[in-house]
């Protein structure tokens, strides 16, 4: 966990605009609501359910078949766990911000404020990866964080700040 650099840091500040620990006010931007993440995250899994949907109706197309056995549904359940890997690791090292993040106005920054490096978005992506496969813990984690952070975020050190934010400084 990282330590708080001043005591500007300790100032409360609302929920939604409450800088990343390790920040001082004035060299941060707020953190995204977690209202906000939510619908981005329900936009990515709709893309991406929307996505292995179509894997799926092709392979079955193509003469596949999807049956209920055991083995089938390990398959099933691996190939979906390949999809999430490349479609947040796709995204978030080339793009910089899953289509929810773009279609909801979130941006990821770094702890300093700054643009995150590649090294951290790589790590970000494997964040999401480490999130998911402890049964969504990693997300479910803000709610208690008291930066409302989750696992992905505290690894990579960074975090999702609205768009506005970035524009209005």
């Amino acid at each position: 966990m990282l330590e708080r650099a001043s005591p500007a840091a300790n100032t409360q500040f609302p929920a939604a605009s409450r800088p990343a620990a390790g920040l001082s006010q004035a060299s941060s931007y707020p953190v995204a609501s977690l209202s906000e993440r939510r619908r981005a995250a329900f936009v990515d899994a709709g893309l991406l359910l929307f996505s292995y949907g179509g894997m799926l109706a092709l392979f079955t197309v193509l003469g596949g078949r999807i049956g209920f056995n055991r083995v089938d549904l390990g398959v099933a359940g691996a190939t979906f766990a390949l999809f999430y890997a490349q479609y947040f690791a796709l995204f978030t090292v080339f793009g910089g911000s899953t289509p929810g993040m773009m279609l909801r106005g979130l941006r990821v920054v770094s702890f300093d404020g700054g643009v995150p490096t590649s090294r951290q978005m790589g790590w970000r992506s494997l964040g999401y990866l480490i999130s998911a496969g402890v049964c969504f813990l990693g997300f479910i984690w803000a709610l208690w964080d008291d930066d409302q952070l989750c696992w992905q975020d505290r690894i990579s050190q960074t975090y999702l700040t609205p768009n506005e934010e970035i524009r209005a400084s």
